[in-house]
């Protein structure tokens, strides 16, 4: 019922009207539609699971060889590795990855780690959950590695990835990395260095970082 149109020029058959209905012709923004609808969010994007930002600890801190004292057992210390990130949306998830290296000044030992969560500069929140009476939480329980008068040291190294956290927020989140004595008083833990930090082989050198990553629901 229709009338072709069948061109000088090769490559097209034409419908003689030049409507959409030639598969040659379709407008773009017609396409954009076919594609888009029924996925993505309100604007027909596709965003989920998107990373949005990416931010992590500068090289100053990545590089720091200072310290952290811990004075009292069973008690959480921040460390410098913290890492500020504003979501763009109350949805949006927050990836966290990170590597701690350093020593303590005690031989071989177990400590805990965990993460603060502080909203535009309020009160602090374990991202963890909830210890159950005197237990301590934390991600992670490494050994404090080996400490013998500053000689045949072995670092700590901590790794971890992929928590996930919900801060439903769009003001400025800070999550600090805490370390935590579960054995002694009175220690120090030496972070992306060893206790003697000699200019030898067995005093090993090393960075520490913290990353957060934006990511869309």
């Amino acid at each position: 019922s229709e009338t072709i149109t069948l061109p000088n020029s090769a490559g097209e058959v034409l419908l003689s009207d030049g409507s959409a209905a030639s598969l040659t012709q379709i407008p773009a923004a017609n396409i954009v539609g076919v594609c888009t609808a029924g996925l993505g969010n309100a604007s027909g994007a596709f965003s989920q699971g998107k990373i949005l930002q990416t931010v992590s600890v500068s090289d100053s801190v990545r590089e720091n060889t200072g310290s952290v004292s811990l004075t009292s057992l069973n008690t959480y210390y921040d460390t410098p590795f913290a890492v500020t990130i504003t979501p763009s949306s109350t949805s949006s998830k927050i990836l966290l990855m990170g590597h701690i290296m350093g020593e303590f000044t005690v031989e071989d030992y177990a400590t805990m780690w965990r993460i603060e969560r502080a909203i535009s500069g309020g009160a602090t929140t374990n991202i963890q959950g909830a210890a159950a009476g005197s237990r301590p939480l934390g991600i992670s329980v490494p050994p404090a590695g080996i400490y013998v008068g500053n000689t045949d040291s072995t670092p700590t190294v901590m790794n971890w990835s992929g928590l996930l956290d919900s801060p439903s927020t769009t003001s400025a989140i800070t999550y600090t990395f805490q370390v935590n004595s579960t054995q002694t008083n009175s220690v120090t833990f030496y972070y992306n260095r060893t206790g003697g930090d000699s200019d030898a082989i067995d005093d090993e050198r090393g960075l520490s970082w913290i990353t957060a990553q934006e990511i869309a629901a």
